[in-house]
């Protein structure tokens, strides 16, 4: 596929080393000529110099060949307007802008996607506030994904010395799985693999589980980490993704407490909110932080820009009793680190935008999950009629790009483990979990 990304920000990079890895051609319009010769040496990517609202500018950078338009300045109408002029002047190809203010997806009256000729408006502030309710109302250790229309669950484990996971070969744990579970992935010191039966898991590793929703419970015992019900939460930035994150915690009966340094900005979502407190001072600042965990809270949200101290602050609530803590941070250098030392969740506005834009990269508009920090993906795919190699044929008899795995067949609405001798039929969905460099192939396997 042919993808013209415009705008070359933390957003725009971001993209960009996920697509060029999965082996797409990619074109990048940025207009800032040092951030063009930053990234030319290590971004395999044809740039051109100048704005996405210029047609010269798009027209150098291939939009009558292109297949897929991202627009992701920092700037909402410059991506609306760039989505607009390049539908104009491209063929069959699909537009998505990313767009931050929350007035374009709030009124019942704001224009959709559709109706300004685009294919996607990405609005990440609220996907990832969603992502965090979902972490904080799991009470296991490590996160959950809901899949296949809730009809499977995606645990992400961490192993402790407990665990019977670190002690005996996956094809020896087959009674402790069952015939509906199935470990999909797993993320250690080395980075993400597909494990295969001789595979033996280590304490501090994390599993990547594919079961059905009935066994969660189970599985967060056979962890050997404990978990926890979160009551009260502590979030550590007001911003967009605070504001949403509080008020929907609000409407699930949470009284959450937030720390914003900015005092105009804290008076303003006060009177947003309900339910919530809102706190005017420096989340980074320890005692701060140390009194108000004293005082109510279990669960604490990091969400200032800042990675580092973000991090900073999360280990700090960690080492002073909270329960459960998530950090945003769009560097997954830092993911190894950030785990071993005991923070629950890593969150990333970066990767929301890239797992909503993934659905129109993938062949058929599937769904995707980025896993580990997006050195893996979950992607629910459909078998063409036209897939000789696989239809009509068991998965034990297909070949499978390396660094891919199939998890579960759905089928007819019924979504089920897959085994070595599920027969695939066109029109089935499979989900499949694959590293970067097979992600290609499997696209043209299944179509």
């Amino acid at each position: 596929m042919y993808i013209i990304i415009v705008g070359a920000g933390k957003v725009g990079t971001y993209l960009a080393r996920i697509l060029i890895a999965e082996q797409h051609d990619v074109a990048i319009v940025e207009r800032d000529e040092s951030t063009v010769r930053d990234l030319e040496n290590t971004l395999d990517a044809l740039f051109v110099l100048g704005s996405g609202v210029d047609q010269e500018a798009l027209s150098s950078a291939g939009i009558h060949q292109a297949d897929l338009v991202l627009a992701v300045t920092e700037i909402d109408e410059v991506n609306l307007i760039t989505c607009m002029v390049a539908g104009r002047l491209g063929g069959d190809l699909k537009t998505v802008a990313r767009v931050r203010a929350s007035e374009y997806f709030v009124s019942h009256s704001t224009l959709r996607a559709q109706d300004l000729g685009l294919s996607l408006l990405v609005g990440p502030e609220r996907a990832v506030a969603s992502k965090v309710v979902r972490l904080l109302e799991y009470e296991g250790a490590g996160s959950m994904l809901g899949l296949a229309n809730d009809e499977l669950t995606l645990l992400e484990l961490p192993l402790g010395e407990d665990s019977p996971f670190v002690h005996e070969k996956l094809s020896e744990l087959v009674d402790v799985l069952g015939a509906q579970s199935l470990v999909c992935a797993v993320y250690g010191d080395q980075g993400l693999r597909i494990p295969t039966g001789n595979d033996q898991l280590k304490t501090g590793e994390r599993a990547f589980i594919l079961t059905v929703p009935g066994n969660k419970e189970e599985f967060m015992i056979l962890s050997g980490q404990p978990w926890h019900h979160v009551e009260d939460v502590l979030i550590v930035g007001g911003g967009t993704i605070g504001f949403h994150l509080a008020r929907e915690l609000e409407r699930r009966g949470y009284t959450p407490t937030i720390i914003e340094k900015d005092l105009a900005r804290a008076e303003l979502i006060s009177t947003e909110l309900n339910r919530s407190v809102v706190l005017n001072g420096d989340g980074t600042d320890p005692d701060f932080i140390k009194a108000e965990l004293q005082e109510r809270a279990d669960a604490v949200v990091v969400l200032i820009d800042d990675a580092e101290k973000a991090l900073i602050v999360g280990l700090f609530a960690k080492s002073q009793g909270a329960k459960k803590v998530i950090v945003r941070s769009d560097k997954p250098a830092y993911a190894p680190l950030a785990h071993k030392l005991g923070i629950d969740a890593l969150i990333s506005p970066h990767q929301a935008v890239a797992e909503s834009i993934l659905q129109y990269v993938h062949k058929g508009g599937v769904a995707s999950h980025m896993l580990a920090e997006h050195e893996g993906e979950i992607m629910q795919v459909r078998v063409s009629a036209n897939a000789s190699r696989v239809v009509g044929k068991a998965l034990k008899d297909i070949d499978f790009p390396q660094n891919s795995l199939v998890g579960a067949v759905i089928r007819d609405g019924q979504a089920s483990i897959a085994r070595g001798g599920t027969i695939l039929k066109a029109g089935d969905d499979l989900l499949i979990i694959a590293l970067p460099d097979a992600m290609s192939q499997v696209d043209k396997l299944l179509s």
